[in-house]
């Protein structure tokens, strides 16, 4: 099939600095990549070194020699499905694959750290051109719609659900079924992008159970504070098998649903922006608990706030608002010495008259869908 991004030929412009591969976890096997197909595939060839030559470049600031730049990223249909790494061109390309491969497995946390530094992130699990908007129509959903409730499109691709809820009129066996809910993504067995409805429901009750787990009176008011349980607690995850692990637990503050994901499939990160969490701040966090912190943004302000893992975001989160914590009084004075006096901002703020810069909007659209009140667009 012919490849519309084939690498263009190294000019002089930029220098390679590495080569691009992945793996498969379908497969679960190292390849080269080597473009996208005419339909939206990721093109990928054998891990081999006579191969290589045909293997994405990329330069040493991460651009990728394809027609693409930067955006290849969000160009390829099923981006969960890999796992990319930029691996330095100096690196034999079985050697690669070897390593890249003993990285999945669990026991093997030395290899994984290794290749850390070559890790392509794609915060993406879906591309646009996979969604049914077929489906969505019928649903009263258009690409508008979506495109234009705050940042809803953008977290559907995310694996996440939209930022608000909407008006959905569905046919069903009863006839027309309709209720407000947000909306998500999912991929069914065929491997084809379908829309899923969470309709807002009744919230949670003391001595409720999910997935094997008694909600306490305790944990209901944690939910309803911060939409994090803040503790890690065994869960059944298969209930064929009957398996439970440790799970992340976190509620919904417009659906009251409640969400859960294994600590395992969580990555825990040991930086936030341009804040390093301490070992005992990152064992916190990998707990589950709300830990408190200071970065410096984009514009130069300094704002406080605290972060925890959300089984609802699948993975770390900032609660602004929500926080229930604040810096140990030391560490905050240690931080103010370090800042030489700039401008500190306790959560989002916004210029009057200016614009928000990307970062800072994404921060608003976060505050308000947390707001106790459900976010409903209007009746279409």
């Amino acid at each position: 099939m012919d490849n519309v991004n084939l690498a263009p030929e190294n000019n002089g412009a930029t220098q390679e600095h590495g080569y691009l591969m992945a793996y498969d976890k379908k497969e679960q096997k190292a390849k080269g990549v080597k473009g996208i197909s005419a339909n939206g595939e990721l093109e990928t060839l054998e891990a081999n070194e006579a191969d290589k030559g045909q293997f994405i470049k990329v330069d040493q600031r991460g651009n990728f020699f394809t027609n693409f730049g930067k955006n290849f990223l969000y160009h390829y249909n099923n981006p969960g499905r890999y796992s990319l790494y930029n691996i330095p061109k100096e690196t034999p390309v079985e050697q690669a694959k070897e390593k890249i491969e003993a990285a999945q497995l669990p026991q093997n946390e030395a290899v994984r750290k290794e290749l850390a530094s070559t890790r392509v992130y794609n915060n993406h699990r879906y591309n646009e051109r996979e969604i049914n908007w077929e489906q969505a129509a019928r649903y009263g959903i258009t690409p508008d719609v979506l495109k234009n409730s705050k940042d809803s499109l953008e977290r559907m691709l995310q694996g996440k659900s939209s930022a608000v809820a909407f008006h959905i009129a569905k046919p069903s066996e009863l006839g027309r079924e309709s209720g407000d809910a947000k909306l998500s993504l999912f991929r069914d067995e065929n491997g084809v992008v379908k829309f899923d409805i969470h309709y807002i429901r009744q919230a949670p009750k003391v001595g409720e159970d999910y997935r094997g787990y008694t909600l306490t009176e305790d944990d209901l008011k944690t939910l309803n504070q911060t939409g994090n349980l803040g503790k890690t607690v065994d869960m059944v995850i298969d209930y064929r098998t009957k398996e439970t692990r440790p799970c992340y637990l976190s509620k919904d503050p417009v659906t009251n649903e409640l969400f859960h994901m294994p600590v395992e499939q969580v990555r825990v990160p040991r930086k936030v922006k341009d804040y390093t969490l301490s070992p005992s701040e990152y064992e916190a966090a990998l707990r589950g608990e709300e830990v408190p912190i200071r970065f410096k943004s984009n514009n130069g302000n300094y704002y406080t706030t605290s972060i925890q893992m959300s089984a609802a975001e699948r993975g770390v989160e900032f609660l602004w608002e929500r926080s229930t914590k604040k810096l140990e009084e030391g560490q905050k004075q240690e931080q103010q010495q370090n800042s030489n006096g700039e401008q500190q901002v306790n959560g989002p703020v916004q210029t009057a008259g200016k614009p928000l810069k990307k970062e800072e909007a994404s921060r608003q659209a976060e505050k308000k869908t947390r707001t106790r009140k459900p976010s409903i667009t209007p009746k279409m």
